[in-house]
């Protein structure tokens, strides 16, 4: 037996749970997990998998989307500020403005390479801006990334393009959160 605290959460975008446990138990619980899931078709994926799915939600990331280079702001992250309060860093925050924003972009890049993040997005032979992750989507067939741009290009609909293997392929910006924007998958009881 081994006590758990199941914790529903879903940096993915399905439907997912953090089993909490006595690191001690680690092995005990996951040899017990494997055994039950076998039945179900239960599959291990990677921590790249796991990055593509928080892509198609638009989920940003310490290190890639959130870091020293942004505000909470230019990172998309309005909903969670309250300008009518007093907080630390407001006043550098509103000062800075907005140099750039976070946008989600589907990307028709080459087969055989995917995005990492760092790549340079362009619009006319001019960098406009930079790629912070980017990898396959299953759900789209393409690639899909996301990356910082000049505020005038954060637009739903922009066409850009990424330099990729030497070469530029088209990308387009979209909706935040383009695959399943209702968050249904993750509202499912379970």
């Amino acid at each position: 037996m081994c006590p758990v605290n199941a914790i529903r959460v879903a940096y993915t975008g399905e439907l997912g749970w953090e089993l909490h446990h006595p690191i001690e138990m680690q092995r005990y619980l996951w040899d017990q997990l494997m055994a039950a899931g076998a039945e179900h078709g239960l599959k291990l994926v990677g921590a790249r998998a796991q990055n593509w799915l928080r892509q198609e939600k638009s989920y940003r990331a310490f290190g890639t989307e959130l870091g020293r280079d942004a505000t909470p702001i230019e990172a998309g992250l309005d909903r969670f500020i309250d300008l009518s309060k007093e907080f630390h860093g407001k006043e550098a925050m509103l000062a800075t403005g907005i140099r750039s924003k976070c946008v989600t972009l589907l990307i028709d890049g080459p087969s055989d390479c995917d995005p990492w993040g760092k790549e340079a997005l362009v619009v006319n032979g001019e960098k406009i801006g930079r790629l912070t992750s980017g990898g396959w989507s299953v759900a789209f067939g393409k690639q899909i990334g996301m990356g910082y741009v000049r505020p005038d290009l954060a637009v739903v609909g922009t066409k850009l393009q990424v330099r990729i293997m030497r070469a530029l392929w088209d990308v387009e910006v979209v909706e935040d959160s383009p695959f399943d924007p209702s968050n249904a998958r993750i509202r499912i009881n379970g």
